[in-house]
């Protein structure tokens, strides 16, 4: 028959197990320092930085161009449009609808509030923008000049 092991004996045995781990993990946590610090890491670190600098890397850097998703045409656009025009290609979409309560090219009675503040209020709102209406309706490449022209048409159209 065996023995029985006492308490003592057991919290003994115990506590020499937890030491010869604890000293064990000690002792590997030095060597992994001291291998560790042998080996150069320069090329990594190289890598590294060459690679945070990238991502860091100001988005005016980038060349879209080469990325061959990318069409590098370039669209020619008239250089004066028709106040008809600009409104065909620009102010319809709201103008002709009354979306987020443009007045609606043609009705009267949405213009007559408006034209009673002169045409130089509603140039000024046309270019600026008014409300929801964006400036220029949106299409910042348009000149004030045919702004002015696409205004003038619509008002023509509504008396």
């Amino acid at each position: 028959m065996s023995s029985p092991t006492s308490d003592k004996d057991f919290y003994k045995i115990f506590g020499y197990i937890t030491l010869g781990i604890v000293i064990l993990a000690i002792l590997i946590a030095i060597l992994s320092k001291v291998f560790a610090s042998s080996v150069s890491n320069d090329a990594y670190d190289d890598v590294k930085q060459t690679a945070t600098e990238e991502r860091l890397a100001s988005p005016e850097k980038i060349n879209l161009a080469s990325n061959p998703t990318f069409k590098s045409e370039v669209i020619e656009v008239a250089s004066s449009k028709s106040g008809k025009d600009v409104y065909n290609s620009v102010c319809m979409s709201c103008h002709m609808s009354g979306a987020a309560g443009a007045p609606i090219t043609g009705k009267v009675d949405q213009w007559t509030v408006r034209l009673a503040k002169g045409n130089d209020t509603l140039y000024s709102n046309a270019i600026n923008g008014i409300g929801v209406m964006p400036a220029k309706g949106g299409l910042m490449s348009l000149s004030d000049e045919e702004v002015k022209l696409a205004v003038d048409y619509m008002l023509e159209e509504s008396k």
